[in-house]
């Protein structure tokens, strides 16, 4: 009888962990343009924001309404429009976008507690990307979507997009540096209808494909996924994956880790990095977007910061080591 009982217990232990809801992760569609003001005054304290928070997927688009000779706009003006009017939100610059929620024009987007609402939820999919290179030629994107938990959810839609990580321009209104900007959308911008499987541990498969465009620096291209309720537009689940992730050979992988008892953001001219427990003997890399290691230092303390003062203002990535392997990877906007 007491095999049995432990039998049974073993089953039903198993039964939990396959059916249980993985963290939703955040993203922010960011509705902007080059030659507007008003974003240019609202956009450094926005990506000083957006530095601040852990695992947060950006989105930059350009629509054509305010200012219709905006360059990033005018490379693809139709689906720019699309997205943005997909929001109701044409017409001004700066809006922002987060899990599909419209944020009002008058919030401060420099102010955490925009993204306060929809931290720490959690969702019974998950998204893995898989994108593949070729040559300089063409880009393909393999979109898994996973069922994690039992659910309900139905009248949904795959949103996938490729944007450009960091374009070096200037605009009219002064701001020099772009990032995750929108190009091109490889399931129209509204999205497929998606169905998610009702068995647990069942998988659903999108293949998207694209030439290169010569406006693009292909080497700088990703691919986004946002999972939505078509009619309500509330994110289910979204990923993305790094422009020069299949070309790294430092060991960062497409699952990138998120331990959440490690604080990393970009302040002040410092990467600063905090501990929230006894402090561990860690190994912080930061790379440039080539895969070149920029700093290799052991962080012994539950905090250190460090000074790139210097550092060209763009997107790196980071891997913190433990001992056991990598434990926390990212992305960092320096600016």
């Amino acid at each position: 009888m007491k095999k049995l009982y432990t039998q049974l217990l073993v089953v039903v232990l198993s039964i939990q962990f396959v059916n249980a809801q993985v963290p939703k992760k955040v993203v922010v569609e960011h509705f902007t343009n080059t030659k507007c003001s008003v974003c240019a005054s609202k956009n450094p304290g926005f990506y000083s924001n957006l530095n601040s928070q852990t695992g947060v997927i950006h989105l930059a688009v350009h629509p054509s309404s305010p200012y219709a000779a905006c360059v990033l706009s005018m490379h693809n003006p139709v689906e720019n429009d699309g997205r943005t009017n997909y929001y109701g939100v044409y017409g001004s610059t700066p809006r922002l976008v987060i899990q599909g929620v419209v944020i009002s024009s008058g919030a401060n987007y420099s102010s955490a507690s925009i993204f306060t609402p929809y931290l720490s939820q959690t969702s019974p999919a998950s998204i893995k990307i898989y994108q593949y290179k070729f040559g300089n030629d063409s880009i393909r994107s393999r979109i898994v979507i996973k069922t994690q938990a039992t659910h309900t959810l139905s009248n949904l839609n795959l949103f996938v997009a490729l944007a450009e990580d960091t374009i070096n321009y200037t605009g009219s209104n002064g701001e020099p540096v772009h990032y995750d900007v929108f190009r091109k959308s490889l399931t129209g911008t509204s999205g497929v209808s998606v169905t998610l499987p009702a068995i647990v541990g069942d998988s659903v498969v999108y293949i998207k494909s694209s030439p290169a465009n010569v406006a693009w620096n292909f080497s700088r291209i990703f691919t986004i996924a946002i999972l939505q309720n078509a009619t309500t537009k509330a994110v289910i689940q979204s990923e993305n994956i790094s422009a020069t992730i299949n070309n790294l050979v430092t060991g960062i992988k497409n699952e990138f880790a998120n331990n959440s008892n490690i604080n990393i953001y970009f302040s002040e001219n410092e990467i600063k990095i905090s501990q929230n427990k006894n402090a561990e003997s860690l190994n912080f890399i930061l790379y440039d977007v080539s895969g070149r290691v920029l700093i290799n230092k052991f962080v012994e303390t539950n905090s250190e910061n460090l000074d790139v003062s210097s550092f060209y203002p763009g997107i790196y990535l980071y891997g913190i080591k433990s001992i056991n392997g990598f434990v926390k990877t990212g992305k960092l906007f320096i600016n």
